[in-house]
């Protein structure tokens, strides 16, 4: 048992720095950016409104969850669009680059888990 532990630790630490090298920016090397990216990847197929991201983001005050969306937007790897439907609210999608970059992110925890 010591040994799987041992072992699941290492991969975690492996995990985080795959993180780390996906998103360059220290800034993003957040918990919070984790639970964004990964939520949003995994609704990529679905339309997503801007207030709709707050709650991907479980940890944080409403008002920090919008800081944290707008960082991302700022940096270029969240998309903003008007939305077609309701032209006072704002659609969000991943940049191309995020997309990249998270699911380069996926592929190297995979491997590191099935080593």
């Amino acid at each position: 048992m010591e040994q799987n532990r041992t072992g699941f630790v290492h991969a975690l630490m492996a995990i985080d720095q795959h993180w780390s090298e996906a998103f360059e920016q220290s800034i993003f090397y957040d918990l919070n950016y984790y639970d964004l990216f990964t939520r949003m990847w995994l609704a990529r197929d679905r339309v997503l409104r801007k207030t709709e991201l707050y709650a991907f983001i479980p940890h944080v005050s409403h008002r920090t969850a919008v800081k944290y969306v707008q960082q991302a937007i700022d940096y270029g790897y969240l998309k903003e669009k008007p939305d077609k439907v309701d032209r006072r609210a704002k659609t969000i999608v991943l940049s191309a680059s995020a997309l990249r970059r998270i699911e380069k992110f996926i592929d190297c925890s995979i491997e590191e888990f099935t080593k």
